[in-house]
C-alpha cells in the first residue's frame, strides 16, 4: 500500500456499501465495513424484498467493475402499470427517451435481504473473498460520528438518528408490504396508482418469493391500505391479510460530500425522483463515494452528472397535476 494511502471506514454494508469496499479493496486500501446487524440484508424491517428497476446492461456492471447479472432476473413482457385498478400498458409506459428512436432500457428484478439470492448476498460473497474485513454487530454510534476519520463513508440512510446526528434535514416515507415464498419462480412486477397513495404501490417476484409493497410520502392511512388491498386482489388474484408497517428516511437534497463524510447510496440522496428507485442509484453511488477518496474532483462531478437534476424535479411533484415519469439516460437516468 502507498504510504499516502489510509485505512477507510465505510458504514453499513448494503449495496452501495459493499460496492465501495469491494472498489476500495481492490486499489490497496485497508476498508473497515461496519455493520449494525448480525449478518447481511439491511434493516429487517424493510426486507426480504423484490425489486424491479431499469438498468443499464453491461454498461451499469462496466461503471461499477462489478457484474452482478446473477442478481438480477429480466422481466419481459411480464410486467404490468395499473391505475386507478385498470391496466394501461407495462412498465415500459412510464417511462420516456428524450430520443424516440433510442433504445429503452430494460427492467429487470433483484432481491434485497439476507437469503442467499440476493443482491446483499451476492455482493458479500464477492466482498468476502476478495478480503474485505466486515465487522457485524458493530454499530456507528453518534460518538463515532464525532471521532470519524475524514474521508468515512456513510452508506447508510434509512434511520433517522443518522440524520439526526449528522444535522441533515430528511423526509419522510412510510407505508405497508408484505412478503411471501410461493411455488412458482416466476418473475414479474407491476406498479399501482390511485387515490391510496401520493406515490404508487407495487408487486414484484423472483426466486419464488412474492413481495408487495404501499408507500407514500409521509403516511399511508389504514383505510387507504384496505383499498390497496382491494385493487391488489382484483388485479392479481392474491393479497396478504398481514402487513408490516415501515417508516424510512431520506435526504432532502442528494450530497456526495457532507462536513468530513463521504455519503453513498440513500445518504447521499442518490433516489430516483420520480418513482424513487433505489437499487441501481445505491451500486452507482458505491462506486462514486469509493472514486470520492481517490479522486474528488472526478467524483463529484460524476455524481452531479447522475442527480443534477433530482431537485427541480422534487419540487415539481409538489405542483397540482404532476404526472411521475422521466427519461432514462446513460446508465442510469437523466432526469427531465
Amino acid at each position: 500500500m502507498a504510504a499516502d494511502k489510509k485505512d477507510i471506514i465505510v458504514v453499513g454494508a448494503g449495496p452501495a456499501g459493499l460496492v465501495a469496499a469491494i472498489n476500495l479493496n481492490r486499489e490497496g486500501f485497508n476498508v473497515i465495513l461496519r455493520e449494525r446487524h448480525d449478518r447481511i440484508g439491511g434493516e429487517p424491517g424493510f426486507h426480504p424484498s423484490v425489486h424491479g428497476t431499469p438498468v443499464d446492461i453491461p454498461g451499469l456492471w462496466d461503471y461499477i467493475g462489478i457484474d452482478c447479472g446473477e442478481a438480477f432476473r429480466l422481466l419481459g413482457d411480464n410486467s404490468k402499470t395499473y391505475v386507478n385498478g385498470k391496466m394501461i400498458g407495462s412498465l415500459d409506459t412510464l417511462m420516456g427517451t428524450r430520443d424516440d428512436n433510442a433504445p429503452k432500457l430494460k427492467i429487470y428484478n433483484t432481491e434485497r435481504g439476507h437469503r442467499p439470492t440476493s443482491l446483499d448476498s451476492f455482493l458479500f460473497r464477492i466482498a468476502e473473498k476478495e478480503g474485505v474485513n466486515i465487522e457485524f454487530n458493530n454499530p456507528f454510534k453518534e460518538d463515532d460520528f464525532k471521532k470519524a476519520p475524514n474521508g468515512t463513508i456513510i452508506a447508510t440512510g434509512l434511520s433517522q438518528g443518522v440524520y439526526k446526528w449528522l444535522g441533515i434535514d430528511w423526509s419522510v416515507l412510510g407505508g405497508y408490504w408484505a412478503y411471501s415464498e410461493i411455488e412458482s419462480d416466476e418473475v414479474s412486477a407491476a406498479a399501482y396508482m390511485g387515490g391510496f397513495s401520493n406515490e404508487y404501490g407495487y408487486s414484484a417476484s423472483m426466486n419464488r418469493m412474492w413481495y408487495v409493497l404501499l408507500f407514500a410520502r409521509k403516511e399511508v392511512s389504514a383505510e387507504n391500505l384496505e383499498t390497496f388491498k382491494k385493487v391488489l386482489e382484483e388485479c392479481e388474484g392474491r393479497t396478504f391479510d398481514k402487513w408490516k408497517r415501515y417508516n424510512a428516511h431520506a435526504p432532502k437534497e442528494p450530497r456526495l460530500f457532507y462536513k468530513d463524510f463521504i455519503l453513498a447510496g440513500t445518504m447521499g440522496g442518490f433516489l430516483e425522483p420520480a418513482f424513487s428507485f433505489g437499487i441501481t442509484g445505491a451500486l452507482l453511488s458505491g462506486k462514486i463515494s469509493a472514486m470520492a477518496v481517490t479522486e474528488p474532483e472526478k467524483a463529484e462531478k460524476e455524481f452531479k452528472r447522475f442527480t443534477g437534476g433530482i431537485p427541480a424535479h422534487m419540487a415539481r411533484k409538489r405542483e397540482p397535476g404532476y404526472v411521475p415519469g422521466y427519461e432514462l439516460g446513460d446508465i442510469w437516468f437523466d432526469i427531465k
